[in-house]
């Protein structure tokens, strides 16, 4: 069936009762102590591995003034993007507008509520345009999203590199924006003459001072190259180390008292 995990003994089917025949040790409870122990080790070791992943999110998010000052401006080119971007007037037939359009309206008119009913009076290239610019900005609110969460890894390895690469895409997509919507609100200015009217706003700009603070912040952060503050773990790690100790110890003596077992059977098999 088993063996006792002290004496080593080999269980019978009929050897029912909790203890063991031959040294009288409880098989349920024996070395329960030494498992909670061991289980104990285990959830320490875990905590020991997982504290400088800790210690670095901190670090990141507010180890340093600068770092606080970067988890502000990660917020500033999205707030930025709700801000007016560009102004257009259109005495378009059916169609008249006069208003600031942000990616708030973006998102709630033309995305929402699938309100394209300018297209049908401009041009195919027009059209291409209009749509990259939307496109664009869309995507430019993304990475700018995405710089928050990435953010908690700026002390990994390639932290810098990645904080700047989101930042620098943001502004990127941003200025193809700015350009397709340049393009676009020349072509329909020629098309449409007085009837049409459009110019950029502040907030695109904005947008992209905001990219380009988070970038000047992390390359300051990265000169500066302030060391993270690790909390310190040693006396977990040297209690870990006691108690293997002690269990190497105990299963030694065990093993001991095993093998004596296995000699007097063998012992009492050949008399």
């Amino acid at each position: 069936m088993a063996n006792c995990p002290k004496c080593g003994y080999k269980l019978r089917i009929f050897d029912v009762k909790a203890e063991c025949p031959e040294c009288g040790v409880n098989l349920i409870y024996f070395n329960q102590q030494e498992r909670l122990a061991a289980d104990a080790d285990k959830a320490e070791e875990e905590y020991i591995k997982l504290q400088p992943k800790i210690d670095r999110v901190k670090f990141a998010f507010a180890g340093t003034k600068l770092s606080i000052l970067r988890l502000i401006l990660l917020f500033v080119p999205i707030g930025m993007l709700f801000l007016p971007l560009v102004h257009i007037r259109a005495d378009i037939p059916f169609n008249s507008i006069d208003s600031d359009i942000s990616i708030l309206n973006l998102a709630m008119d033309v995305i929402a509520k699938m309100e394209f009913g300018i297209l049908s009076v401009i041009p195919t290239s027009a059209m291409v345009l209009y749509f990259v610019s939307i496109l664009s900005i869309f995507v430019a609110a993304i990475f700018g999203i995405l710089n928050i969460p990435f953010v908690s890894v700026s002390c990994s390895p390639k932290g810098f590199k990645r904080n700047v690469k989101l930042s620098s895409c943001g502004i990127a997509f941003t200025i193809i924006s700015i350009v397709s919507f340049l393009v676009l609100n020349s072509q329909l200015t020629k098309q449409f003459g007085e009837m049409y009217a459009g110019n950029l706003s502040f907030g695109a700009f904005l947008a992209i001072l905001g990219f380009a603070a988070i970038i000047f912040v992390n390359v300051l952060i990265k000169k500066k190259n302030v060391p993270v503050k690790y909390k310190d773990v040693s006396e977990y790690v040297e209690r870990i180390a006691k108690r293997k100790l002690e269990i190497a110890e105990m299963e030694a003596q065990a093993e001991a008292i095993r093998k004596e077992y296995r000699e007097k059977q063998k012992a009492s098999a050949a008399q």
